[in-house]
């Protein structure tokens, strides 16, 4: 399978003026569209599973088919696709950034050879437009590509990957394809620093703004391109995985443009939950499986894996239920084996269940691109039972009982993990070292498990006040394990972002809950039931307050700035009463200073609840 090539000749920049659209100047279209995937308790479920024992004659549909009336694209919405897609074609740079980042990354949901041949027949079309009629043959693309994202995607169980490409590429491009293109590429941005040679190929002559302003003037028009491509495909109302990738990686680069607890990154994962549904990704070999070669049929478990990973990330910092609720869902994994295997055409089923072991995983334990997906949609799971516990109603019944088994299951899916993946089986020459970008994904993925099991032993002390020596044993080992990711702060990509979700996420949750012991023992005579190391929580909090200050000095634009700093404000002053203690008060008196002294901390970490924690994401990568 050959990699694809750039096109040699580069597409003449645009610098003509928008011209206006007029109401008459598009053709009208004609909209079908479908509901999607619908299930055995759907209005047409009875005929779809009877439909053999009616006559050939008679034109049987499953349901999902609904003519809609006429529709054209109206001017605002022509002239945004216009500038939707001018804004892509002069972002030829873009093509071997987005495709050098993106394969580089260790946890990578798309195969890679799907984002650079994405990018490869979408600059082919750009380089067939003549420079004398560059705006006119954008105006014919937009058009065309409405067209194509009104009519549903071909599946066919014989198709190979470059026909499956073709169905949303080339002279089929569709408006999730743009989305994804515009997304991942604002995924890229993020992760980029000013220094990066590409901010000088865009600037301009006489311009004068800073790289800084550069990079965030780009983001805002690539966000805001994803957006109204995004809501093309919901005019259109056809429901497909490419579209489920696209929404993913727009959840990533909202919520790093606008924080990880903002309303814009919250919504837009509420719209990728809809679109497993609708596509059916939520069921293994079901309806929506029917016509799909073996390759897709993995490529759309692990999308629902990626999916289903970020909705319970999502759930767990902002305390909400998931929208992809786990007793509706196939928890089938995708296999652990290579994109060329999968994509090898033949009889790929029996090649990849000769390189697999009876869980899935590769054999001769080499890292394989599905495997992060793999095990992060295994803990997940488990995630999803311990939120059960935390937020919902009536389930807190037998806790430590129930409790005790979620932490047998992950545990039990943590020692079926490959050693390759763990990150508490390297050795301490290894975790004596820089983490790079390999080390970086082991390390998010232990803390993510010790985070899970974090929550539940919270939990089990919130619901049953037993249990503090667990909880206070775990918190100690995640608080020190987040202080690992500071010590490589010179990085040639911009992590910022990336660790202030690993500090507010991971690190805030356990550094309170030791602080707030530490304080209480200050404050109140002993025996202590348990007994913590004060020096070292001590430390320990110094360190992570002197980190949150770090990740938040780049960019007040940085979309978790501000919880940043108030978070460092306030535990700095928590940490200052641990130094220097308030008078010793009786067993009788009141400790309300506790919670005078947690003021201001609301927004960030609710007490009462579950968790209310900001979070950040390029390492949940695309």
């Amino acid at each position: 399978m050959a990699n694809p090539q750039s096109p040699s000749v580069s597409s003449p920049a645009l610098s003509v003026r928008l011209a206006p659209i007029s109401s008459g100047s598009s053709p009208r279209l004609q909209v079908s569209a479908s509901p999607g995937y619908l299930g055995s308790t759907s209005f047409s479920a009875v005929l779809s599973e009877h439909q053999k024992e009616i006559p050939a004659d008679v034109d049987v549909p499953s349901g999902t088919a609904m003519v809609l009336t006429a529709a054209e694209p109206d001017p605002d919405r022509a002239q945004s696709a216009f500038r939707i897609l001018a804004l892509l074609y002069n972002l030829k740079f873009f093509d071997s950034v987005i495709s050098r980042l993106y394969a580089g990354k260790c946890y990578k949901v798309l195969p890679p050879y799907i984002i650079d041949k994405t990018l490869y027949e979408t600059r082919r079309v750009y380089d067939s437009f003549e420079s004398t009629r560059v705006e006119s043959r954008i105006r014919d693309f937009a058009l065309q590509i409405f067209h194509n994202t009104f009519r549903p995607m071909p599946r066919a169980k014989t198709m190979t990957v470059d026909e499956y490409i073709a169905t949303f590429t080339g002279r089929n491009t569709r408006w999730e394809t743009i989305a994804l293109i515009l997304a991942t590429a604002g995924c890229v941005l993020f992760s980029v620093t000013e220094q990066h040679p590409m901010f000088t190929e865009l600037r301009t002559n006489g311009d004068t703004k800073s790289n800084a302003e550069l990079k965030e003037q780009l983001v805002l028009e690539v966000s805001d391109a994803t957006t109204n491509c995004l809501m093309f495909c919901d005019h259109a109302a056809s429901s497909n995985e490419i579209l489920a990738y696209a929404q993913y990686a727009d959840v990533i680069m909202k919520s790093q443009q606008y924080g990880d607890s903002s309303y814009q990154a919250w919504r837009r994962l509420s719209d990728l939950a809809a679109t497993v549904y609708a596509s059916g990704l939520h069921q293994v070999d079901g309806p929506a499986d029917e016509n799909c070669p073996f390759f897709l049929k993995q490529l759309r478990r692990g999308c629902f894996a990626a999916a289903f990973f970020t909705d319970k990330c999502v759930a767990t910092f902002v305390g909400r239920p998931p929208l992809i609720n786990y007793r509706y869902c196939s928890l089938t994994l995708p296999y652990d084996v290579d994109d060329d295997v999968l994509f090898s055409g033949g009889d790929v089923e029996q090649e990849v269940l000769l390189r697999v072991d009876v869980n899935g995983w590769d054999k001769n334990g080499i890292a394989r691109r599905p495997g992060v997906n793999r095990i992060r949609f295994q803990l997940s799971i488990c995630r999803e039972e311990i939120l059960e516990l935390a937020l919902g109603e009536g389930y807190q019944r037998d806790i430590p009982r129930k409790a005790e088994q979620i932490l047998e299951r992950a545990q039990k899916a943590w020692t079926q993990c490959p050693a390759r993946l763990r990150y508490d089986c390297l050795s301490p020459e290894d975790l004596g070292r820089p983490l790079s970008d390999e080390y970086q994904m082991m390390f998010l993925i232990y803390v993510d498990y010790l985070h899970s099991q974090f929550l539940l032993h919270r939990a089990v002390v919130k619901h049953t006040n037993v249990g503090h020596v667990p909880l206070f044993d775990t918190a100690r080992q995640l608080l020190s394990t987040v202080l690992r990711i500071c010590n490589d702060r010179e990085a040639k990509l911009d992590r910022s972002k990336q660790v202030s979700w690993v500090m507010l996420y991971y690190g805030l949750p356990s550094a309170c809950v030791l602080a707030f012991e530490i304080l209480r023992q200050n404050q109140k005579p002993g025996p202590h039931p348990v007994v913590l190391p004060r020096s070292e929580i001590i430390r320990n909090l110094s360190v992570f307050v002197s980190c949150l200050a770090w990740v938040a000095s780049p960019s007040p634009s940085h979309g978790n700035y501000a919880a940043c700093k108030e978070v460092e404000k306030k535990l700095s002053r928590i940490l200052d009463q641990i130094l220097e203690p308030v008078p010793t008060v009786t067993p009788h008196e009141d400790l309300s200073f506790v919670e005078n002294v947690a003021s201001g901390l609301e927004p960030y970490l609710d007490w009462n609840q579950f968790n209310s924690y900001d979070f950040n994401s390029d390492y949940f990568s695309i």
